[in-house]
């Protein structure tokens, strides 16, 4: 029990202490304990010097201080959420992921994949996959990538035999080879939905499985009807396609009996292709311009384009950056799961030094640094990613856990195969 006095400084106050001096086991017991009754706390890490300091402030002398470790756990109150919302809980994505750590895993995946005539491709999808989901967190808890390879390797031997069946008569007979396009077009709404579902019901966050519910019919106006139309609007309808298929993918995911929300605007996705539209026309004017300047003060053709390759390569990757930068961005601020929502802070000018430079070590390394520029980039982007809870998470999970029970696990196993790859 504790005294009166003693709880209520605790509630009152922001930043204190509670208990120091723990193992990791027990700060984490006395986390969900105290979390459970709706106090927000956090756990921290100090050196030894730092928690020597913590003891002499709290009047706890070293005698009074029995197995201390060589790091330990602190149970602190957390201040008040940054956002400026009552009530709201500020919780940064983090990355974990090492270059070298994954270029091991990498590399290894080349070799077998090349050893294997392809087949352990299927392997390495689920190792890179459980490397990235692994080293993903949240609130202290990881992802969790649970597909098994041999069904991923069915969705790509169907691939294969689909492809080859298409190369072979399509050099028999034209006609038929359209015919065969036309059908796989038939089918690609399915093959979008078995693909969101297989990739959902195959992660994982605290033990509870994403859900993708999406229809046939919704996905045909997305990934068919629209894009056919976009060809005779001369590229006008881009915006809205983008919207609708973004649309789609979230509003149908859940995690576990929770739905997500999606409340970007069509007229947001608008505004974005417009300034990358002006931006390529700025460009496109001011690379003419320097070659008509250069080309007057008798410069070659051949020194131009050597000039003005470094400078079209940065424009190239910085419009591509600011698209990347904004669509990833709308994609997160507009998605939230029952209340909770994200914030994405994506530059354009992060991601252009980061694809400037990540291109620039690729080359220079003839590949070998693949692996470095992809666990950069996915720090990055968790780095500009932070979840905003208006409750506690665990309160959130449980509640999922109980829903899941309830509801039973999915039956999808007859058609449990990565068909993405077709």
């Amino acid at each position: 029990t504790m005294p009166e006095e003693k709880a209520k400084a605790i509630i009152c106050s922001t930043g204190r202490v509670i208990k120091s001096n723990l193992s990791k086991p027990q700060a984490e017991h006395y986390f969900k304990m105290l979390d459970g009754v709706g106090l927000q706390v956090e756990i921290r890490l100090l050196e030894p010097d730092v928690a020597e300091g913590l003891h002499e402030a709290a009047g706890v002398t070293d005698a009074q201080v029995t197995q201390p470790p060589s790091l330990p756990a602190e149970t602190q109150a957390a201040p008040s959420a940054p956002s400026g919302e009552e009530g709201v809980r500020d919780i940064p994505v983090e990355f974990h992921g090492k270059g070298f750590e994954y270029f091991k895993i990498w590399i290894v995946n080349i070799l077998l994949t090349i050893l294997t005539l392809g087949i352990y491709s299927a392997w390495a999808k689920v190792r890179n996959s459980q490397y990235f989901y692994g080293n993903t967190l949240i609130d202290g808890s990881s992802f969790q990538y649970t597909a098994k390879p041999i069904q991923i390797l069915k969705g790509r031997i169907i691939a294969i035999v689909i492809f080859l069946a298409y190369i072979g008569i399509s050099e028999i007979s034209p006609i038929l080879a359209l015919v065969l396009a036309l059908i796989f077009l038939i089918f690609l709404p399915w093959i979008v939905i078995r693909s969101l579902a297989f990739n959902a019901r195959n992660s994982m966050y605290r033990n509870i499985r994403f859900r993708f519910t999406g229809g046939v019919g919704d996905a045909v106006i997305a990934f068919v009807v629209l894009p056919i139309l976009t060809i005779f609007t001369f590229g006008l309808l881009i915006p809205y396609v983008w919207y609708k298929q973004t649309a789609f993918i979230v509003g149908n995911h859940a995690f576990g009996t929770t739905a997500f929300e999606f409340n970007a605007s069509p007229m947001a996705y608008y505004k974005v292709f417009l300034i990358l539209f002006l931006a390529i026309i700025v460009t496109a004017v001011v690379m003419t311009g320097l070659m008509i300047g250069m080309g007057s003060n008798g410069v070659s053709k051949e020194n131009l384009g050597l000039i003005l390759m470094p400078f079209l390569f940065v424009a190239y990757l910085g419009v591509f950056a600011y698209l990347a930068a904004s669509l990833g961005n709308l994609y997160f601020n507009c998605t939230g799961l029952a209340g909770n929502r994200f914030t994405s802070t994506l530059q354009a000018r992060g991601l252009t030094w980061l694809y400037v430079t990540n291109t620039l070590g690729i080359v220079l390394s003839l590949g070998l640094l693949i692996p470095w520029a992809k666990v950069r980039t996915a720090a990055y982007r968790a780095e500009c990613l932070t979840l905003h809870v208006k409750t506690s998470l665990d309160s959130f999970i449980a509640g999922e856990e109980k829903s899941v029970s309830a509801l039973g696990e999915e039956i999808g196993e007859v058609f449990d195969v990565d068909v993405v790859a077709i």
